[in-house]
């Protein structure tokens, strides 16, 4: 179960089974985790903007204000399981971007030292070369 199958923001068992995923298949419980936190953005950024509202005094209860914010936490969650506002696939990208790439025995690499001359111009760089 992911956030796509998350009909309440109230649905913990949707963490705890993100959680699984990602200790079974990290890779595969990057989307999830982007979209989670997409969604927890969301209902901040809502949370923020509630704040700017000046209140009156006839319609601001407690009971009121803990109603908006299952609703704003509900309009995230429903928010992100429609594509969002691309955060999450932005996290996504960039997870998988980051990822190191695998060398095989075979291809490894070699580092070769800078020469007397290349330090004397400044070029303190490694030259790094395939096998």
């Amino acid at each position: 179960m992911d956030i796509k199958s998350s009909s309440n923001w109230f649905d913990f068992g949707s963490l705890a089974d993100l959680r699984a995923k990602a200790d079974r298949n990290p890779e595969g419980a990057k989307a999830g985790a982007a979209q989670q936190f997409e969604s927890l953005f969301i209902n901040m950024m809502m949370k923020e903007m509630r704040k700017t509202v000046d209140r009156s005094d006839l319609l601001g209860s407690d009971a009121m204000e803990t109603y908006e914010q299952m609703f704003d936490q509900q309009v995230a969650l429903g928010m992100s399981k429609a594509g969002g506002i691309g955060l999450a696939k932005f996290l996504d990208e960039q997870m998988n971007r980051n990822k190191a790439p695998v060398v095989s025995p075979k291809e490894g690499l070699e580092l070769q030292a800078p020469t007397p001359t290349a330090i004397a111009l400044g070029q303190r760089n490694f030259n790094v070369r395939g096998r």
